[in-house]
């Protein structure tokens, strides 16, 4: 019986830290909303990481998930990184520019609009869906603060 209790121990703690490297290092989560589309998908399983954030930090294209209260709901946003801390930012009717450059971007499909000139400020990002008339991004919400990240999306898992 002892041995038994043993070998239940085992597997249990073997099962907990393998759940524990599973929730830092690569998470599914499906997603909602049509906001990345051509990128991501309505209904698409991506695998996320709480980690990659954490040690690679995050740069401009970057697709990230975090929690903002300004959307007014408590789902998991996905956006792309379009600028960082210190970049200037503006929107014109040409196109994105990020420090007088304009920001080639190969996956939207349409024009960016809004009126957006701004430096981001220190530990924040701002963001972007790929489906700019469909979403709710940094042109509405502002900068997002990297504490409110939660971690990389790094691939599609289904569909392929």
């Amino acid at each position: 019986m002892r041995e038994k209790l043993k070998d239940w121990g085992n597997v249990i703690l073997r099962a907990a830290i393998l759940l524990l490297v599973l929730f830092f290092c690569c998470w599914p989560i499906r997603l909602c909303g049509d906001s990345m589309q051509p990128s991501y998908n309505d209904g698409d399983l991506v695998l996320f990481s709480r980690l990659a954030g954490k040690i690679l930090g995050y740069h401009v294209g970057d697709v990230v998930l975090f929690h903002n209260e300004a959307a007014g709901t408590d789902t998991a946003i996905i956006k792309r990184i379009v600028a960082v801390q210190g970049d200037h930012i503006q929107i014109l009717p040409e196109g994105l520019f990020i420090n007088g450059q304009r920001l080639e971007e190969p996956y939207i499909t349409e024009n960016t609009t809004g009126i957006v000139d701004m430096i981001v400020p220190p530990n924040s990002v701002f963001v972007l869906g790929d489906h700019r008339s469909h979403s709710f991004d940094s042109r509405n919400m502002g900068a997002i603060a990297l504490e409110h990240i939660e971690g990389k999306v790094l691939m599609r898992l289904f569909p392929w």
